[in-house]
């Protein structure tokens, strides 16, 4: 399959010359968005300044309306205290001086008059029963402060309405409370008031003393007028500056406030006025929708000029450079883009392509006639290589037969001729001997590598531990009077041929036996374990090591690190281990310390368990 189909359709659409040719567009346009938001941001700043701003006043204004109205009812109590309808407790009397100051005061509605115990003998409206309002807290704090009180807002027990008590104490000649004269602040008078302040939608004004209790509230004072108020972080704000804006959160709708104290010596309330954020950025969120817009159709209009004439300009001549790229591609190394040629850059840039063409049909001519060469040395060195296997084999198979005349000519010689000869023959009839022995090994091994060539692979699963214990415990009975430590550790199983795997495990386990005859503590241990896609196994020993500057020199043909005296053995036992672990894709590699001992490890690939039916893998490699 071509490579350029196997592209990500995302990654071909983010290359395309027009996206790029918009993505330039859409730069310019960042930075007249980002002044967009920059200028909203400060007309944001000035609205919260400009809304604060109104928020103080209006509560300054509500806060000298209710001082004023509070100093107008103080005012009202000491005339009243001074008449001698109140003084001699008339209610006759009082209830008609009490009915012509309600309908001169719109801002009151009641007015009474009770004797030190509580019970009301005069006010306006009249009531129809007794009432006793000793249990009030005004009253009992008028009682216990003589002076006038501003009492926490109530439901009227004369009007039935929601009212903020104002209480004052009449005394006699001798300083003793005679009587209480008290009236009822209209709160919805202070909202009708509020209402004409053309105050934004869902502004509220609020009244709390210093404990944050709720005075009055607009709107829904009946709602909330009593009650402790939530915002704790607003309070503490309003008590320690007195005077000034903030931001809070009340009713779950974001505000702006500004809040200013009453006078002395009313200074325990204070009056704040909210105004939702959502109404102070009204008209600067519709001033940022309006630019929104704006910037959005003129990107709109320079993003369609730019893909339509990046088609035209830019596109279009790419294109033919294109279809003349494929059919290069595809093996027509003799089209050419022009001429004619552009000009500009796209023209230099079709003039470089032909010279390009150029070139690659100069060299293809070359590789052609280069790899014509290769391929003929190529035949000649596997022919070469196939001649070397089947010498090799021809030899190591022939000198069996002459090999087995001669060993078995000295043995006859030793057996039945030895006293005919003097101890020196006898001692070159025992050298011939062993030599032979030597001989036959070698050609064992040759006969084994060689035929790892010709040899196809029969793949399975085979289990390496329980095979790693059946070779050693073979290798063992040559030597059963050695004390050795076997140390078996946990195997993975492989996939490979069982027979060359075998022989791999018995390879490196001989050598752990024969380089640890000279320790007398000799410990050998076999293990492995999983990686990401190969299964690694090692078989480790403390016998006489190696130095790591010889390593390379360990897997070749006929390469011994040790003398023959003190190590038997062919010098092609490694060897034949690289050559299986290579054929069944693997590696092999050594590492060792002199007289410490060496670790011999090799890998199999990871693959799909197939079950343990032999299948064919290749031939001749």
């Amino acid at each position: 399959m071509n490579s350029v189909n196997n592209k990500p359709q995302s990654r071909i659409f983010f290359g395309s010359l027009r996206v790029r040719a918009i993505a330039l567009v859409l730069l310019a346009i960042f930075p007249l968005l980002g002044l967009t938001f920059y200028s909203y941001l400060e007309q944001r700043k000035e609205a919260i300044r400009e809304v604060q701003r109104d928020a103080i006043m209006v509560a300054r204004n509500v806060a000298k309306i209710q001082e004023t109205l509070f100093q107008s009812a103080s005012q009202l109590f000491q005339t009243l205290a001074q008449l001698p309808q109140v003084l001699q407790k008339n209610p006759a009397a009082c209830n008609l001086l009490f009915n012509r100051v309600i309908e001169n005061h719109e801002h009151f509605l009641s007015l009474l008059a009770a004797y030190p115990y509580g019970d009301i003998f005069a006010s306006a409206p009249r009531s129809s029963k007794a009432i006793n309002v000793g249990d009030q807290p005004w009253f009992k704090e008028v009682m216990r402060n003589r002076d006038m009180v501003i009492g926490a807002p109530l439901s009227g027990r004369i009007t039935g309405r929601y009212s903020l008590p104002l209480a004052f104490p009449v005394h006699d000649q001798t300083g003793k409370v005679m009587a209480v004269l008290a009236s009822g602040l209209d709160l919805e008078w202070l909202g009708r008031f509020i209402m004409q302040a053309n105050l934004p939608k869902y502004s509220i004004l609020l009244m709390v003393d210093r404990r944050g209790k709720v005075m009055f509230r607009y709107p829904d004072p009946q709602k909330y007028i009593g009650r402790q108020l939530p915002e704790i972080d607003l309070i503490k704000t309003m008590i320690s500056k007195g005077e000034g804006v903030a931001e809070g959160v009340i009713s779950g709708v974001p505000r702006l406030f500004g809040f200013a104290r009453l006078s002395a010596p009313f200074q325990d309330l204070q009056v704040a006025v909210g105004i939702p954020q959502a109404a102070a950025f009204a008209s600067v969120a519709h001033n940022l929708k309006r630019n929104l817009i704006i910037l959005g159709l003129v990107s709109l209009l320079v993003i369609a000029a730019a893909w339509f004439g990046s088609g035209f300009i830019i596109v279009r001549p790419l294109k033919g450079l294109e279809r003349v790229t494929q059919q290069l591609a595809a093996g027509d190394l003799t089209v050419r883009a022009g001429p004619p040629y552009r000009s500009g850059e796209l023209g230099l840039l079709a003039q470089d392509f032909d010279r390009m063409a150029d070139a690659i049909q100069e060299r293809d001519n070359r590789l052609k006639q280069a790899a014509a060469e290769l391929n003929k040395r190529v035949q000649e060195l596997n022919a070469a290589y196939q001649e070397l296997e089947s010498f090799s084999y021809t030899v190591a198979h022939d000198l069996r037969a002459p090999l087995r005349a001669i060993g078995g000519f000295s043995r006859i010689l030793l057996e039945e001729s030895s006293k005919n000869l003097d101890a020196e023959g006898i001692r070159y009839l025992h050298i011939i001997q062993k030599d032979i022995k030597k001989m036959g090994n070698l050609i064992d091994d040759l006969l084994t590598l060689s035929r790892l060539g010709r040899r196809e692979l029969r793949v399975r699963d085979v289990d390496m531990e329980d095979l790693a214990r059946s070779v050693f415990a073979e290798l063992r009975k040559k030597e059963p009077e050695r004390d050795l430590k076997v140390i078996f550790n946990s195997l993975p199983v492989g996939r490979g041929d069982w027979d060359m795997l075998r022989q791999v495990l018995e390879n490196l386990l001989d050598n752990a036996l024969k380089f640890t005859r000279p320790r007398v503590d000799a410990v050998i241990e076999i293990g492995g374990e999983v990686s990401d896609r190969e299964n690694i196994y090692w078989v480790k020993d403390n016998g006489v090591g190696f130095e790591m500057e010889y390593v390379p020199k360990l897997f070749e043909v006929f390469q011994r690190l040790h003398p023959e005296g003190e190590f038997e053995g062919t010098g092609m036992g490694l060897a034949i281990v690289q050559r299986i672990i290579q054929r069944h894709g693997g590696r092999v590699w050594a590492a060792g310390k002199v007289g410490e001992g060496a670790k011999f490890c090799f890998t199999l690939p990871q693959e799909e368990a197939q079950g343990e039916t032999d299948t064919p893998v290749g031939g001749q490699t």
